[in-house]
């Protein structure tokens, strides 16, 4: 058993029966107000575009959804912890698993985006962004596979808030990617 479990305080103190504030929990908290008011602010831009009367392409359907769900995913990243804590769980137990949530969620993410962006644009090819944010995506996947083990020093909040903040920022890069086409089209 690696000696940080040994060491590891659980974030409920029994001395005062309250829950103790993980580190980081306040740029969490910010986190998630920063991914809700983002989902809020692409739906009223959706909303102005259809109330042009211009009818939605499939294609701009498909990023409506990506802009909601990464949206909501980023706020469910960032309080995925502050949750946890308030089961008694030890921190870093906190972070192992927090990370192991992130992995499946954004793995699975990474492989049906391509599918879905396929068919609503079938004869458009993936823009070089893509390709970049992918690979960006895959750095994050890694930092979160090694704070899951532990392999790199002992399991804390800052892959979890690097997750959050590229979940954020690849929806950031798509909706100013594509807004110019929710204007013309």
């Amino acid at each position: 058993m690696p000696q940080y479990y040994l060491r590891s305080k659980s974030a409920f103190d029994p001395r005062r029966g309250q829950i103790m504030e993980l580190p980081g929990a306040g740029c969490f908290y910010a986190l998630a107000a920063l991914a809700m008011a983002f989902a809020g602010f692409t739906s009223i831009v959706v909303v102005l575009r259809q109330g042009t009367g211009k009818p939605l392409s499939p294609l701009h359907v498909m990023f409506t959804s990506v802009y909601i769900e990464l949206g909501l995913m980023a706020s469910a990243f960032a309080m995925l912890a502050p949750v946890l804590a308030l089961f008694g769980i030890s921190e870093i137990l906190i972070w192992q698993i927090s990370s192991a949530i992130m992995i499946a969620a954004l793995v699975l993410w990474f492989f049906f985006f391509p599918i879905r962006r396929k068919v609503a644009a079938p004869e458009d090819r993936l823009p070089l962004r893509f390709y970049i944010m992918y690979g960006l995506g895959t750095a994050v996947v890694v930092a979160l596979g090694l704070n899951t083990y532990g392999a790199m020093s002992n399991p804390g909040p800052g892959p979890l808030a690097l997750a959050t903040v590229y979940v954020l920022a690849t929806a950031s890069v798509i909706f100013i990617g594509n807004y110019s086409s929710y204007l013309r089209d």
